[in-house]
């Protein structure tokens, strides 16, 4: 199939030499085995029993000496589990992100940033759409910077990821965010608000990754953003930066509305006895559809995942991924921040991305 020249040049990141002459049929279902599933499944159950099992962490750490005690161990959770248990990973003192949010006049639960629609939607529903939260020219800045560092390093193997897809990591601390570009993508008041109405004030950036789904790819199985079902207080939040259109037919994510109150992980949940077919379409599942420049902010522990692009245009988006300040951080930043950019930063912005 003949393609735009905007669309091949993704194709060494993406791993590919050509896109499908059928981009809607489903070529990209990543196959998963019966014993593959059910292997997960009861990972998956063991990691939430325990994590459930107490709403505090100290009751939680009790729980899983308990199961160290008990002999019958699986070193591996154990290891994970302790892991989400281990403070350190908190580098500043809890002080700078409550200076940091006062700043922005984040400290009050009740600071007008946002609308009780929207409140309601993320507490029910488990996400929201802000609406365009970015213009014309800062959109098609970033495209042409997106672009560029697709070329540049995006088939290196930290970018690699799944066939189809080019992807860049720890974009908003890379030198291409030097000018200040991509700020807003972690920054922007309305999604800290967004942030901070399901984490509470104690919160950080871990992650910012760009993810392009070419033409014929971009699905992903329904998923979480967390290994295991987490009942109570949420621990990680997730924003969505439309860079192009979500459309139904061009990879838009799918989401189950509600499905952060289950307590349940897809991969943790049988359906008629059997692990779930995460690939498979879930009742009830929507597609998130908006404008360019649009944030979609959701409580990761919704059920959601990438769906094919079925058109023969890029699908450019940017995730800023968020977390409760103690748990671990999916990026370590002081490793790989750039230095120009680290001076440039002010202590708030140094104080949400929990580096001195």
């Amino acid at each position: 199939m003949q393609v735009d020249e905007e669309v091949s040049r993704y194709f060494p990141a993406a791993q590919i030499d050509e896109i499908p002459e059928d981009l809607s049929k489903p070529l990209h279902i990543f196959g998963v085995s019966a014993e593959q599933r059910r292997k997960g499944y009861d990972k998956c159950v063991a990691y939430t029993e325990i994590w459930n099992a107490a709403d505090t962490d100290a009751g939680r750490r009790a729980v899983l000496d308990a199961y160290k005690a008990s002999g019958d161990v699986d070193d591996n959770a154990f290891k994970v589990l302790n892991m989400f248990l281990n403070e350190e990973f908190n580098r500043l003192p809890l002080a700078e992100i409550e200076y940091a949010m006062d700043q922005l006049g984040l400290t009050d639960e009740n600071n007008g940033m946002l609308s009780d629609v929207e409140k309601d939607s993320l507490d029910r529903n488990g996400y929201v759409n802000l609406g365009p939260l970015l213009d014309a020219d800062q959109l098609q800045k970033m495209r042409r910077s997106f672009d560029a560092a697709i070329e540049e390093e995006g088939a290196s193997p930290i970018n690699a990821e799944k066939k189809g897809i080019g992807r860049v990591v720890d974009t908003v601390v890379k030198p291409m965010n030097r000018d200040g570009l991509l700020d807003p993508i972690f920054m922007d008041p309305r999604l800290l608000a967004a942030v901070r109405h399901i984490l509470g004030v104690h919160l950080k950036c871990i992650g910012s990754n760009y993810h392009c789904a070419l033409p014929g790819y971009g699905h992903q199985g329904i998923h979480a953003d967390f290994m295991w079902g987490v009942k109570g207080a949420p621990q990680v939040v997730n924003a969505v930066w439309l860079i192009d259109e979500f459309t139904e037919d061009n990879g838009a994510t799918r989401i189950v509305p509600g499905s952060h109150l289950s307590g349940i992980h897809p991969s943790g949940h049988l359906v008629n006895g059997e692990p779930r077919d995460l690939n498979a379409p879930i009742e009830g599942e929507i597609k998130v559809i908006g404008s360019a420049g649009s944030c979609f902010v959701y409580n990761a522990h919704c059920w959601h995942g990438g769906t094919q692009n079925c058109t023969n245009k890029l699908r450019r988006a940017q995730h800023a991924f968020f977390s409760r300040s103690i748990r671990p951080s999916s990026t370590n930043v002081p490793a790989v921040i750039d230095k120009e950019l680290y001076e440039r930063l002010g202590r708030v912005e140094r104080a949400v991305l929990d580096i001195e």
